[in-house]
C-alpha cells in the first residue's frame, strides 16, 4: 500500500500543478516532462528499443533514440488529455471529422444493430469516442485493471468521461459487455495489445498474437464493425476517421483486416503509436 503510494505521487504532483493552466497547456507541458522523462527509465526506454530494432532492424541508434523522444511526447499528449477527460470532451474544437463517414453508424443505431468500433493505441484515442458521444453515440469500453490502486480509480473514473459502461478484462466483464452488444449497443476496443489466448497474425511484418475473440463476436452478432482513429495533424488538430465497415466472412479474414487497418495507421504516423506495449512475444 505503502509502495504504491510512494509510486504515484510524482504523478499526483504532476496532475495537481497542470491543473493551474488552461487545458492546452496542461497538454503541451505534460507531452514536454513525458519526452523528458520517459526515455531516462529504463524499462521503458529498452522495450520501445527493443521493438523499434525488430520492426526497423536498419534504423540507427541516434534515429531511434530521437524517436523514442518524440513517442514519449505523443504517448504525454495522450495521457494528459485522458487525465483530464471531462474537459478534452468538450473540446470538440480541435477534433476534425468527416460526417458522412459516420452514416453507417447511426443507420445501425436506428436498427438497433450492434456496433464495435476497434482502433489501437495511436494518436489520440479517445477523440474517436468523444465523437461519437457527440453524435449520440456513446460508446462502452473494455479497460485492465491497473495494479495501483491509487491510480486506478482515476484511471478508471476517466475512461468513464468517454463513455459507459466499462467492463474490466476477464469473465464477467466480457459477458457484460456481450449482453450489451446483443441488446444493440456499442463498444469501442483496442486490438493492439498481445493476448494469451491469440493466434499469431502478422503485424508490421512480424507475428504477433492477436485475439480472434472481436471477430468470432462479430460473426456470431452480426455486429457492424467499424475500424477509427484518432490522428494527431501537423497544426495541433486531431483528424478522427471512420474507415469502411469490415466485411464479416471468416474470422481469419475479419482478424487480418482489422490488423491491417491499424498497421497502415502505424506506418503511416509510426511515432504515434503506443510502442512499449509487448506487442511480439
Amino acid at each position: 500500500m505503502h509502495r504504491q503510494l510512494f509510486e504515484i505521487l510524482p504523478f499526483y504532483l504532476l496532475i495537481i500543478i497542470l491543473k493551474i493552466l488552461p487545458f492546452e497547456k496542461r497538454v503541451f507541458w505534460g507531452a514536454q516532462v513525458c519526452k523528458l522523462i520517459l526515455p531516462l527509465v529504463g524499462k521503458f526506454y529498452k522495450r520501445v528499443d527493443k521493438n523499434l530494432k525488430l520492426i526497423y532492424p536498419d534504423m540507427s541508434h541516434q534515429k531511434r533514440k530521437q524517436f523514442i523522444k518524440e513517442n514519449s511526447k505523443m504517448i504525454g499528449k495522450s495521457f494528459i488529455e485522458l487525465m483530464f477527460n471531462r474537459e478534452f470532451q468538450k473540446r470538440t474544437d480541435k477534433i476534425i471529422y468527416n460526417n458522412k463517414q459516420l452514416a453507417p453508424l447511426i443507420a445501425a443505431k436506428k436498427i438497433n444493430r450492434p456496433i464495435i468500433i476497434i482502433s489501437g493505441h495511436i494518436g489520440s484515442w479517445e477523440a474517436v469516442r468523444a465523437v461519437l458521444k457527440k453524435h449520440g453515440l456513446t460508446s462502452g469500453a473494455l479497460y485492465k485493471r491497473n495494479r495501483n490502486i491509487f491510480y486506478e480509480r482515476l484511471h478508471l473514473g476517466a475512461i468513464k468521461e468517454g463513455g459507459e459502461p466499462i467492463f474490466e478484462v476477464g469473465r464477467t466483464g466480457t459477458r457484460k459487455m456481450i449482453s450489451l452488444i446483443k441488446s444493440g449497443g456499442i463498444v469501442a476496443l483496442m486490438i493492439d495489445q498481445a493476448v494469451k489466448e491469440g493466434k499469431y497474425f502478422k503485424f508490421l511484418g512480424t507475428p504477433a498474437r492477436t485475439s480472434t475473440a472481436i471477430a468470432e463476436i462479430s460473426l456470431k452478432y452480426g455486429v457492424l464493425l467499424i475500424p477509427a482513429y484518432g490522428i494527431r495533424t501537423d497544426i495541433g488538430d486531431i483528424e478522427v476517421s471512420f474507415d469502411t465497415p469490415i466485411e464479416l466472412n471468416t474470422v481469419n479474414s475479419i482478424t487480418k483486416a482489422m490488423n491491417s487497418s491499424l498497421e497502415k495507421r502505424v506506418k503511416a504516423t509510426p511515432t504515434q503509436w503506443y510502442w512499449p506495449h509487448k506487442r511480439w512475444k
